[in-house]
Formats: C-alpha cells, sequence, structure tokens
C-alpha cells in the first residue's frame, strides 16, 4: 500500500509544481483524466497523458499546493482504486484514481477528480 500511496503523491505532487518530466514518468502510456466541466464550459471531458501534461505545461492546471486525504484504497491484483480528496486554497478534489502495476512499479492509468470551488469569505 505504501508504494501506492507514495505514486499518488508522486502525481499530485507533480501537478501541484507543474513538474512534467515527473509526470512523464508517473502516468502510464494510457492515461485519461476524465472530469465534468472545463472550467466555464459544461459537459464530460477526456484527457489524454499528452492532453494532461500539455495543460499543466500551459498552467491551465496545477500550480497550487493540496493536501491529500487518502479514504481508501482498495487492490486486486495489479489494479488498484484510491479515492482521494485533494485540498488547496481555492479547490477541493473528491477523487478516483485507478493504478496499475506496469514492470513492477505503480503507475496512474485514470484520475476522475470531482471538483469544487470553494467559498470565498
Amino acid at each position: 500500500m505504501e508504494q501506492i500511496k507514495k505514486a499518488i503523491e508522486t502525481f499530485v505532487k507533480a501537478g501541484d509544481d507543474r513538474n512534467t518530466e515527473m509526470l512523464e514518468d508517473i502516468l502510464h502510456a494510457d492515461f485519461q483524466n476524465i472530469q465534468d466541466g472545463f472550467f466555464d464550459k459544461e459537459g464530460i471531458f477526456i484527457f489524454s497523458k499528452n492532453d494532461y501534461i500539455e495543460l499543466i505545461r500551459e498552467r491551465k492546471f496545477g500550480g497550487s499546493p493540496r493536501s491529500i486525504s487518502f479514504q481508501s484504497i482498495k487492490q486486486t491484483g495489479n489494479i488498484t482504486i484510491v479515492k482521494v480528496t485533494l485540498e488547496s486554497q481555492y479547490l477541493i478534489f473528491n477523487s478516483l484514481i485507478m493504478c496499475v502495476k506496469s514492470n513492477g512499479h505503480w503507475k496512474i492509468i485514470n484520475n476522475t477528480p470531482f471538483i469544487i470551488p470553494k467559498k470565498e469569505n
């Protein structure tokens, strides 16, 4: 379980720091980010690994430190589904993250965030 948590923490930190090299390494080649809404646009948006990294590179995603709270980790063989809550200064992400073990290393293959803007005080 610690290796899985480390993979999630690496994924989150890479986004927070906009570290595209770290993302290249931790994301599986078939990675997808699936989310309901994209800023002011409605609908389901699916981003490939390359799309996701480009959004980070363009500074449209990432750049704000987030805390991580692990809600559940369910592993079956080489596949693990993790529920986490990530919280930044501006947003709360209730996310389902799927990891797969590939060549002895845990990689992120899917991220499905449910994004809630924080209310301004």
